[in-house]
């Protein structure tokens, strides 16, 4: 027996909707399941190095559904294809443990239906905002209740495009998360929670001309900038050239711009401004993935 999943990368938060709204982009992870005489984990394309196996999400998503069904775990072999990088916020490792989740689920016959599966990958991974649509694709919504998580999907705009700075390093999600102030005043909680209900109406009505003001995070952003040299750069490049609006990209550090026109020149643009920071830069013009996770099984 052989399972496939292939799995999209994640934009989360979008500016106001943090640990909440995400968008599934067109970059992937795929995983080969098959059972081995031992257990064996190939990394092929897109990983630096190789990733020890108690750090490894797709593993531990896959132990996780084995326990839940008190089903004992074969002996696996792993063979992983990715073009997510690693720390970068574009949800690599949501995508990992919902690889997992669902190659285990797959496995032992469907067990779980999507809403389990998807609950047991955001507990795995803390938040379910990148866990969503790495699952089902598109823009989508969501909220915990306990250990529940619920959700809506969107298809955003078919001719909306998100072109993506990538600077070449990491920022841990820990590290991002540490520097968030732990009290906010009420004022700007309003302001935010304002924003991110009309962010959401935006992209669901398709009326996308005042993305810039409702995706403004007021914050967490102005804490984890300092994270990010070249921020206030690549940002203002991107709607000074033609963006309708442009934030952190999940936990960062890579920057991400929304825009239908336009999109080499905000590439560019937003390249230069990690330039001036003596950043080097990987930009790319992504479409929204719109299916979310996809699993093939063969017998």
């Amino acid at each position: 027996m052989k399972v496939t999943v292939k799995v999209p990368a994640s934009t989360a938060n979008i500016g106001t909707g943090v640990d909440c709204l995400g968008i599934a982009l067109s970059k992937y992870l795929t995983v080969v399941m098959e059972t081995n005489d031992k257990l064996e984990i190939i990394f092929k394309e897109g990983f630096e190095k190789e990733i020890p196996l108690e750090d490894n999400l797709v593993y531990t998503g896959i132990k996780r559904i084995f326990q839940k069904a008190n089903k004992e775990m074969p002996t696996l072999k792993l063979t992983m294809f990715s073009d997510i990088p690693g720390s970068r916020g574009l949800g690599s490792s949501a995508s990992a443990i919902v690889a997992g989740v669902y190659l285990a689920n797959a496995w032992l016959g469907e067990l779980y239906d999507e809403y389990t599966l998807i609950s047991e990958a955001s507990a795995i991974e803390g938040h379910p905002d990148n866990i969503v649509p790495c699952a089902v694709g598109g823009f989508t919504i969501s909220m915990m209740d306990g250990d529940d998580v619920h959700f809506h999907k969107i298809v955003p705009n078919r001719d909306l495009r998100f072109i993506t700075a990538i600077p070449d390093y990491e920022l841990p999600t820990k590290l991002a998360r540490s520097v968030i102030p732990t009290e906010f005043a009420t004022k700007d909680v309003i302001t935010q929670l304002q924003r991110a209900c009309f962010l959401v109406g935006a992209l669901a009505s398709g009326d996308l001309r005042q993305l810039d003001i409702a995706s403004q995070d007021i914050i967490f952003t102005p804490a984890r900038h300092t994270l990010i040299p070249g921020f206030d750069n690549v940002t203002k490049n991107a709607v000074e050239n033609g963006a309708m609006c442009s934030m952190i990209s999940g936990a960062g550090p890579t920057i991400i711009a929304f825009a239908i026109n336009n999109l080499e020149q905000i590439a560019h643009a937003m390249k230069n401004g990690f330039s001036v920071s003596n950043i080097e830069s990987k930009v790319e013009i992504l479409k929204a993935d719109t299916k979310g996770a996809i699993v093939i099984v063969e017998r």
